[in-house]
């Protein structure tokens, strides 16, 4: 049995990573140099930038994968005060309530919003099959619940809309608790706490550090070869690709993409139409992510939390921000802060393409405004453009996820964020999924 893994994000790195283990053949193909995906971690002088994800959140799988990596020496815990997430109420932050139930006798919402709230477990189980996140918390919690912690939050991480996105593709584990227990709060009073697989971390050096650990184990990783095409004959897959010095064509017993979900559809138009056309509906909106860097003395208040949600309501300019320097040490010099800023995303994609000086320029203003900065312009600021940020799991994945669930009886397989779920944990768990039903297959043959 020959695999064909085509990227090499954390997807599909982790799942070269599990076949190897398994002594699966495979040959993992990355068209670019580098390997990681959306893990992009950059060193500019003396400051350590994170393009996309953060942090990590320890998982079994995840623990697992840094004793093996022998990693431990490298893990950077978040600070203790990390857990403390604020959002923007009437021009000020405010911070938000640590768990659900200590939304009840929290002060950043009214007391009406408070009682409201309360009666969430004598709400009758209800909603439809394409109820989105809005009225699925609406219904549950009420409108301030939805308007001061849900839309600033699925905003700020999933650069999305709350009014769109599918409260059962979302948060799925949110509707279970619903069906089982007729209430989200008495299913998470029932579900214990573990407390040690909710923390997060990163690495003394970024988040690339973990992509590059898993890369350097592999021994079928092949960078600068791009797929060109790949088709389907007598059961097996035909996967053609170029590198820069040869052109080449192979044949595997099984295909898995672990690619955004664009690239996969321009791989399918003539195997799988149908899953070709699906995937092109499933939406990437445009998301800027802007590092800012100021003397910590210049700044009104001291940082103490993970970072600040800006609701839609309060008609900011950027969606949140990330309080990296206090997160994380080592990111910048012990003097100054780092403020990691996200503009864009689907509420506000328009923001996101500004123009680089402008972009700059009002992510400057606005800190300034919220923290008090007394500088006339930060010691350092960077920017990156997410043309094609994160899938948006709304109505239109539907159909993708669907037809991803029956090619597996082809034996064509899905290892993205766009199907797994987006954060890197979560990718993790399923390429370790992926490889377990690969291996089956394989043993399944073995004895016939």
């Amino acid at each position: 049995m020959r695999v064909a893994i085509i990227g090499a994000g954390i997807s599909g790195l982790a799942l070269a990573y599990y076949l190897q283990k398994l002594g699966i053949p495979y040959d993992l193909l990355e068209a670019g140099s580098q390997v990681g995906g959306n893990i992009r971690s950059v060193k500019i002088g003396d400051y350590l930038l994170e393009l996309g994800p953060n942090s990590i959140q320890l998982s079994p799988e995840v623990a697992d994968l840094i004793r093996e990596l022998k990693l431990e020496q490298e893990v950077l815990p978040a600070a203790d005060n990390s857990h403390n997430h604020f959002v923007l109420r009437n021009g000020a932050y405010r911070q938000l309530p640590l768990t659900p139930f200590s939304l009840l006798s929290d002060n950043c919402f009214s007391w009406k919003a408070r009682y409201r709230m309360l009666q969430e477990k004598n709400i009758p189980v209800a909603g439809h099959e394409y109820e989105t996140v809005s009225e699925f918390f609406e219904r549950r919690f009420g409108p301030d619940v939805l308007e001061y912690a849900v839309n600033p939050y699925i905003a700020g991480m999933y650069a999305g809309d709350p009014n769109k996105l599918l409260i059962r593709k979302t948060f799925p584990q949110l509707k279970a608790l619903e069906l089982a227990h007729g209430s989200v709060l008495k299913g998470l009073s029932q579900t214990p706490a573990e407390t040690d697989l909710l923390k997060s971390f990163s690495f003394v050096d970024g988040m690339y550090t973990l992509p590059q650990a898993i890369a350097d184990k592999l021994i079928s990783l092949h960078t600068e070869h791009r797929v060109e095409m790949a088709t389907r004959s007598q059961g097996k897959y035909i996967v053609s690709c170029s590198s820069p010095t040869d052109t080449d064509t192979e044949e595997y017993d099984l295909l898995v993409l672990a690619l955004p979900a664009h690239h996969a559809a321009g791989l399918l138009h003539y195997t799988f139409p149908g899953m070709a056309a699906a995937l092109q509906n499933i939406y990437y909106p445009p998301l800027s992510v802007v590092h800012s860097v100021y003397n910590r003395r210049d700044l009104a208040s001291p940082l103490e939390g993970f970072g600040a949600m800006h609701p839609k309501s309060e008609d900011a300019f950027t969606s949140r921000s990330i309080w990296s320097s206090s997160v994380f040490s080592g990111r910048c010099r012990p003097h100054e802060v780092l403020f990691t800023t996200f503009v864009g995303g689907v509420q506000s994609e328009h923001l996101a393409l500004t123009n680089r000086e402008t972009l700059l320029k009002q992510v400057h203003e606005e800190l300034k405004a919220l923290h008090g900065i007394t500088a006339d312009s930060p010691n350092f600021q960077y920017t990156h453009l997410w043309q094609e940020s994160l899938p948006q799991y709304d109505i239109h994945i539907e159909d993708a996820h669907d037809m991803a669930q029956t090619l597996e009886n082809d034996g064509m397989y899905i290892a993205a964020n766009w199907h797994a779920g987006m954060s890197v944990t979560s990718c993790i768990r399923h390429a370790k999924e992926i490889a377990g039903k690969i291996n089956s297959i394989r043993v399944h043959a073995h004895n016939s």
